[in-house]
């Protein structure tokens, strides 16, 4: 009898150490897969119903929300909540816009890398793996047209992808829906002298993932974060979370980051360092990929 009823208490405990909360539209349609991000960490995402079950001590942490489709949002304290809500963005009625006038319709400016007909040389195949947990990637933008064009959206393509299990048989193994992992993205300055990454415009890194019927990770700026696309050019930033990180939100690998085939004269270039030297790393050319003439597919979207 004594064990049945401090089993009961047990389960009573560990029932109120953690809350059950709500993430809904504006129009309370619930939001699936939208990201929490605790204390500058990821640990949470959201299932099909729009729901997710937090932690007791995180309910009184900051907690940032982030989905592609909605307006990012911070919370201070859920305690007391059982709902939140997130503002739809406003692309929606954008496309309204573009449907009742098509003469009005403008066509979005980007800057992506500029695929060769060396992409389909089978040296250029079956090469997008994820980017390892020890390295942080940047690709180099420049502004040739020293345009001032305001930046709204990075696009990141990802994929599954196959690893060798046993060099002897050579059997691989694939990461099914390892494209749908979350990654971690930022821009840098450019280093006037150097030409490598400087210093970071924002303070804290922005998780992005795939959604399903998708093939990129997509992170659309608000208003407040759009800023002018320097003349000298900007690096965005790339990395995995940590193995813990993705543990605690239920994916079992990083994703392939997509490489692409480019001419010799391709100018976004790829950079890299080792991540276990801390932010004082020096960034290199990634000569490997630029001498097989490889780039990663990633792109830039200008405001219209």
């Amino acid at each position: 009898m004594k064990i049945i009823i401090l089993f009961t208490l047990l389960s009573i405990s560990n029932a109120f150490s953690q809350k059950k909360i709500t993430i809904t539209s504006t129009l309370k349609l619930p939001i699936t897969d939208a990201l929490l991000i605790v204390n500058n960490s990821p640990k949470y995402i959201t299932d099909s119903l729009g729901s997710v079950t937090i932690k007791e001590t995180d309910l009184n942490s900051s907690i940032v929300i982030r989905h592609v489709k909605y307006k990012p949002k911070t919370f201070d304290n859920i305690t007391n909540q059982d709902t939140l809500f997130l503002e739809e963005k406003l692309e929606e009625l954008k496309d309204i816009e573009i449907i009742a006038s098509s003469k009005s319709k403008n066509k979005t400016e980007s800057l992506f890398p500029k695929i060769s007909s060396r992409n389909i040389l089978p040296e250029n195949l079956g090469k997008s793996s994820s980017i390892g947990s020890n390295i942080e990637i940047a690709l180099y933008f420049p502004n040739e047209k020293k345009q001032s064009n305001i930046i709204q959206k990075l696009k990141i393509y990802t994929n599954d992808y196959k690893v060798l299990e046993n060099l002897e048989t050579k059997k691989t193994n694939k990461r099914r829906n390892a494209k749908f992992s979350p990654i971690q993205v930022n821009f840098y300055t450019v280093d006037s002298i150097y030409e490598v990454p400087y210093e970071k415009i924002f303070q804290e890194n922005f998780i992005v993932s795939c959604q399903i019927d998708d093939d990129y990770a997509i992170l659309e700026l608000s208003e407040e974060e759009e800023f002018e696309f320097p003349t000298n050019g900007i690096f965005i930033t790339i990395k995995n979370l940590s193995e813990e990180e993705y543990k605690t939100l239920g994916f079992d690998y990083p994703p392939g980051i997509t490489t692409i085939g480019v001419s010799k004269d391709n100018k976004i270039i790829p950079y890299f360092r080792y991540l276990h030297e801390d932010e004082t790393a020096l960034w290199k050319k990634y000569e490997y990929m630029i001498k097989r003439q490889n780039t990663y597919k990633v792109g830039i979207e200008f405001k219209n």
